[in-house]
């Protein structure tokens, strides 16, 4: 198929070798690329090439005191001149620029203020609207000192850099699927680490293009019909294609976009009579809430409770605030609200979109949006929102945000919800459910038929909905159906099932792909198999597989799934998503289920439970990336403190603080709260005559005292404080009356810093009982000084 629409603002230039031919360098000869770089530089130290490849003749340099290589490569790649396509072409408003060439012809065209960043450098917060990234390193990042490492020159550098730097692979993946198309130019495919990276027959194969000469190599038409179609148009042709072709079509209306689903009552043209009892069960059950079935049905509590209150306070903070943050524990309602939000917004004359993910038209969508007026933006996924919410404001600029974020994680992450979503921010809360919604609650529920013995008390006595919704579980026949439903299942599909239960858990989204790699099968297929059992559990559409509720996939994992299902799936997910740590998304599911904490919830109902881990955390051990991480030894330490192998969690720790120290900026934090923990343990469990390891205990209560002026660490560093009176009503006597006096002064500047937090802080932390508790613990210390 020919390009028919080119939107440079919205797409991906892609340059091989084949692009810069043509050009002339500052020494006055045409760029080389290959066996003619191999060639002139063998010639340059008088060897034949026969004998070399481009690292060996580059390292025979090294031997050369008489040569530079880095001069060659400067003279050589440092462009004087372009060729009138190369330059139409680079100076289109392309969105991304990868490359693997060396020579710095981008920005001799763009100016050398244009962003580039090289495969090593770090993915900044903030992307620029437009940039280029070399993956193979730049002559212009090049130096005399660094050529030889700045500069990747055969295949075993190529596999170095996919392993050690794979972030800047990893965003070229992502940008592939998303933006409107990518252009690849001069480039053969005969770089399996580029060519590794687009999966045969994805959807963006139909909006990926070979712009090649005609006809194009032989290599090249029988390798590329499954990655995208050729053009063989030339460059030039390209180019002045390029003056004559119409950008991508705006989507027609609010409901044809396809980075966002347009939310408002009556999405579908006839109202649908009221929800079923099986419709009811199967929401409380199997989480199956239908986002379209809610915005058709009459009336307004015959589905899901109102939220009147919770709904009331966020559309009044929506009122003089950019975003708000909706937050809750696991399964208190996050996603149903927004769609609660949602319709009572937009009676109130909003236009409310819910992001799905960044689709090849945003920036078109965004216009849409736009011209629409009035728009509420929701992110039902935290990580997303971090990803995008930037780039949707800008598009959007007079926009409002609705996002929603587990209460745990705001309490560790709220510098970035501070610096990344647009200010002014307020907060709702929806873990408290009140009276009126438990009322709507029990008559949805009665309706159902979904009683068990104590039913009103259970729904009278709860402070959460999650604590009904659980407790409804244990319902026996919703127990059953659960059971049998996964019992039912192909051995495939229970994978998938155990795979996407722990990733929802985890509260994190991964693309379709990434799901595929896990399950080592295809998803879609075994989904399309298991006619409505899969459907029962998982959700396919805006192409995303993931399980329904999170609450439902904490109770497959805890009563359903074999504990040896759970933890194979852990392991598989934790090795995966360490090796590619940088990526964020995958850092946190990593982080989250290494966690000695989530691997003894998940175990909880299961005896054996520290057998199962402690072999467990042997495995991951074995696993060198994992061996490599901090925060696994971190967990490690933690999982050997609880079972009461203190001199394992020193030695464990200590590996961890050694392991930080090899990672460039990686902050000690959550290893300074433990560091606490264990010293105190040591001494307690200790009968030595005298306090050995107090100088570690003093510094390490100054450490966290000052954590606790850090909202981000303040939950932790406060848990630790609780456990100071302990090691003193254990060990007050073994301390001389100057340790005391070093003691006591520590523990004060810790209960002044407690008493200063604000009132709501107190409340949410518990912090004035560990400061009442430390008090005492004080007070002994200074009456047995006396």
């Amino acid at each position: 198929m020919p390009i028919e629409t080119l939107d440079p603002k919205n797409s991906v230039l892609f340059l091989g070798s084949g692009f810069s031919a043509g050009a002339t360098n500052i020494v006055s000869e045409k760029l080389p690329a290959g066996q003619p770089l191999l060639e002139r530089l063998a010639e340059a130290i008088e060897e034949s090439p026969r004998d070399h490849d481009l690292k060996s003749v580059a390292d025979a340099f090294s031997h050369r005191y008489d040569k530079s290589l880095y001069d060659i490569l400067y003279n050589t790649f440092t462009v004087s001149s372009v060729l009138d396509y190369q330059r139409e072409i680079l100076s289109l408003p392309w969105a991304r620029i990868y490359t693997t060439n060396y020579d710095d012809m981008v920005s001799l065209v763009k100016g050398s203020s244009f962003p580039i960043f090289t495969f090593e450098e770090d993915k900044p917060r903030t992307l620029p609207q437009s940039f280029a990234v070399y993956l193979h390193g730049s002559i212009r990042k090049a130096t005399e000192e660094n050529a030889e490492s700045q500069l990747i020159l055969n295949s075993l550098s190529y596999d170095v850099i996919t392993r050690d730097h794979p972030t800047w692979f990893y965003e070229f993946q992502r940008d592939r699927r998303t933006f409107d198309a990518c252009y690849f130019m001069g480039f053969s495919l005969g770089d399996h680490h580029i060519s590794g990276l687009m999966a045969a027959g994805e959807t963006s194969a139909r909006r990926t293009h070979f712009v090649t000469r005609n006809p194009p190599s032989k290599q090249l038409a029988d390798r590329a019909p499954p990655y995208g179609e050729i053009a063989p148009i030339g460059f030039d042709g390209f180019a002045d294609l390029a003056k004559t072709l119409p950008t991508s079509p705006t989507p027609a209306n609010p409901q044809s976009l396809e980075s966002f689903k347009f939310l408002r009552r009556g999405i579908d043209a006839k109202p649908l009579v009221a929800p079923t009892p099986v419709e009811i069960s199967n929401l409380v059950t199997f989480g199956n809430f239908s986002q379209t079935r809610f915005f058709n049905t009459v009336s307004d509590d015959s589905y899901v409770t109102r939220r009147s209150r919770s709904v009331e306070s966020a559309l009044i903070l929506l009122k003089t605030n950019k975003t708000v943050l909706i937050h809750s524990r696991l399964g208190n309602g996050k996603t149903i609200f927004t769609s609660i939000l949602a319709r009572d917004a937009s009676e109130q004359g909003y236009k409310c979109f819910l992001w799905r993910r960044a689709g090849r038209r945003l920036a078109q969508d965004l216009e849409v949006i736009r011209a629409e007026g009035r728009a509420l933006i929701i992110f039902d996924d935290y990580d997303a929102a971090i990803d995008n919410i930037e780039r949707v404001s800008a598009g959007v600029p007079e926009a409002k945000f609705a996002v929603t974020i587990r209460s745990g994680q705001q309490e560790v992450r709220l510098h970035e919800v501070v610096s990344k979503l647009p200010e002014p921010m307020k907060r709702v809360n929806l873990d408290l459910f009140d009276d009126d919604d438990k009322k709507q609650l029990r008559n949805l529920l009665n309706r159902a038929g979904a009683r068990k013995d104590g039913f009103d008390d259970i729904i009278s006595n709860s402070r959460e909905i999650r604590d009904i919704v659980t407790q409804l579980y244990n319902h026996a026949q919703i127990r059953d159906k659960i059971r049998i439903s996964v019992e039912k299942a192909s051995r495939p599909l229970v994978r998938i099932l155990t795979l996407a239960s722990l990733i929802k858990w985890a509260g994190v989204e991964l693309d379709d792909s990434d799901l595929q790699e896990l399950a080592d099968c295809d998803v879609y297929a075994e989904l399309k198999k298991s006619g409505g059992v899969g459907a029962d559990f998982l959700n396919g559409i805006d192409d995303r597989v993931e399980m329904r509720s999170a609450l439902l996939s904490e109770y497959l994992i805890q009563r359903i799934l074999p504990p040896k299902e759970v933890l194979e799936a852990c392991y598989l997910i934790t090795t995966t998503s360490t090796r590619r740590r940088r990526d964020r998304v995958h850092r946190r599911l990593a982080g989250e289920l290494m966690k000695d904490s989530t691997l003894k919830r998940f175990l909880k109902f299961h005896a054996g439970v520290d057998q199962y881990l402690d072999k467990h955390y042997t495995r991951l051990s074995n696993d060198n990336d994992v061996n490599d991480e901090p925060l696994f030894w971190l967990q490690y330490a933690i999982f050997m403190k609880r079972t009461g192998d203190i001199a394992n969690a020193r030695m464990f720790l200590n590996t961890a603080y050694d392991r930080a120290c090899e990672i460039k900026g990686f902050k000690t934090f959550q290893l300074d709260t433990q560091a606490l923990s264990i010293y105190l343990l040591e001494e307690i469990a200790s009968s030595s005559p005298t306090v050995g390891g107090l100088e570690k205990i003093l510094s390490s209560i100054k450490l966290i005292t000052d954590m606790i002026s850090e909202q981000s660490h303040r939950q932790y560093a406060i848990e630790v404080v609780g456990e100071i009176p302990a090691f003193i009503e254990t060990r007050r006597h073994a301390l001389e009356n100057a340790e005391k006096v070093a003691l006591v002064f520590e523990l004060n500047r810790t209960s002044i810093t407690l008493a200063a937090l604000p009132v709501e802080e107190k409340a949410y932390s518990g912090s004035e009982i560990v400061r009442t508790q430390l008090g005492e613990a004080i007070a002994k210390l200074v009456q047995t000084n006396l």
